[in-house]
């Protein structure tokens, strides 16, 4: 099952070890330098191929050598380079040479043309036209730019811009996913366009925020989208609480963190537990044994908040492993650490009913297929429905996640949103749907509960 398959990648994201840190270059000055002079990151000659065969770097292929300082294009000789800011890219229809397509650019398209001078249509350009030799991060920095292109100075604090943060490319495969999934959004069926994310790549959560003062300094008009926090929120948070600036889909195990300026988040473990004691007391259970891991500063934080939702909301009595066997009532179990069938076979009753986050399911057990299983019933929580509505085929978190993230983007593209007047539901595909800035109860009714039930033979 693809969540169950994630859970070690999940909790590893809390090993990244510390190494020095460094400013990368500014997404706009980088996407600057390349179309002025052609030097990428680090100082770099950008290499390029015309007319097939002919090399060329640096400033001999620098952009603004056919489109001119505003990248409006115009004509030279016998080239007719066309207006390439990216606000006339991205239009579902944008202004084209004659028997140009109409077809918009996202970011995935774009890197494809400059890459090999292939068209969002696969229509070939002139060979003229250099085939550019750029990474993923120069690309966005280009297309940042191309953005920011033809605006005055003092316009630049009234732009909003959307700023992510990713792990640098093989810290986490989750995040590289992720990264991924955001560089293809598919493009609308109105053909609105697709806004890009000025992706901030970091080593450790020190040099993420580094990278992210650094570049709120220049424009406070700004949102965080599908930040990347698994196991540093709390940290995040204390971070960003000098500034209003929101953080929208944040990419977390946990719940918004009360004080925190989050939009659309996902409901978090927290909001998983409450739902799981919620549905055992429906069913009449009101004895709760809570399996923690002691040495796991997640799991005995979790364990705390679970004993403090039980007495709060009147739901269950908490009891130890040696009261368990002389009880008579009906006995719920909450698994807060490695969901462990041989422990559920030694120690549980046949009344006992298995509460569990799906991030505690080991990847090699799915739903339904707990072998030599004593307990009659099972119940998994997830931050969204796994599967897809008459279908056997599961979802993928970074599937959900990045969904959510584009439609977003077409949102923004579309209606060029603000900040401050961000919808209040994001709905996407057909039965997705969050809420701008939900509270604990509301985000425990979004959690999904599968409730899987294996009789004794």
């Amino acid at each position: 099952m693809p969540w169950l398959h994630t859970v070690t990648l999940l909790l590893g994201f809390y090993l990244i070890s510390d190494i020095n840190l460094a400013l990368a270059t500014d997404p706009v000055d980088l996407g600057r330098s390349i179309y002025e002079k052609g030097i990428g990151r680090d100082g770099r000659e950008i290499g390029a191929v015309i007319h097939k065969s002919i090399s060329l770097k640096g400033a001999a292929i620098a952009c603004i050598g056919c489109h001119g300082s505003d990248a409006r294009g115009g004509g030279e000789a016998f080239v007719q380079a066309p207006d390439i800011r990216w606000l006339n890219l991205s239009k579902p229809y944008p202004a084209r040479r004659i028997a140009a397509s109409s077809m918009s650019y996202d970011q995935s398209s774009f890197s494809k043309v400059l890459r090999t001078g292939l068209t969002a249509t696969d229509r070939r350009l002139d060979p003229i036209m250099p085939r550019f030799d750029l990474a993923d991060d120069e690309i966005n920095g280009l297309i940042v730019y191309l953005g920011t292109i033809d605006q005055p100075e003092h316009t630049e604090q009234n732009r909003l811009i959307i700023l992510g943060l990713l792990p640098k490319s093989g810290q986490n495969t989750l995040a590289d996913a992720l990264d991924s999934k955001l560089k293809n959004c598919p493009t609308t069926e109105n053909g609105s366009p697709i806004t890009a994310i000025d992706m901030l790549y970091f080593d450790t959560p020190e040099d993420a925020m580094i990278k992210l003062n650094n570049r709120l300094s220049k424009n406070m008009n700004a949102l965080v989208l599908a930040p990347f926090l698994l196991g540093w929120e709390q940290q995040y948070v204390e971070a960003m609480q000098h500034n209003n600036v929101p953080t929208v889909l944040p990419f977390s195990v946990l719940n918004p963190p009360d004080e925190s300026n989050w939009v659309f988040p996902f409901p978090g473990l927290e909001s998983q537990i409450l739902a799981l004691l919620k549905s055992a007391k429906a069913e009449g259970y009101m004895q709760l044994r809570i399996y923690s891991e002691p040495k796991n500063s997640l799991s005995t934080k979790l364990a705390a908040v679970a004993a403090k939702m039980a007495s709060t909301y009147g739901m269950l009595e908490i009891i130890n492993n040696s009261e368990a066997i002389y009880q008579k009532n009906k006995i719920a179990i909450l698994w807060l650490k490695q969901f462990d069938t041989d422990q559920i076979n030694q120690n549980s009753l046949k009344d006992e009913l298995a509460l569990i986050p799906a991030i505690f399911i080991k990847p090699s057990l799915a739903i339904g297929n707990f072998q030599g299983d004593s307990l009659q019933k099972k119940y998994i929580a997830y931050p969204y429905n796994p599967k897809i509505a008459g279908s056997s085929v599961w979802r993928t978190p970074i599937d959900v996640w990045a969904g959510a993230v584009c439609k977003f983007l077409s949102l923004v593209g579309e209606k060029s949103i603000s900040r401050n007047k961000l919808p209040e539901i994001l709905q996407w595909e057909n039965d997705f749907f969050l809420y701008d800035k939900p509270g604990l109860d509301l985000l425990s009714n979004q959690v999904f509960i599968y409730k899987g039930i294996k009789y004794l033979q």
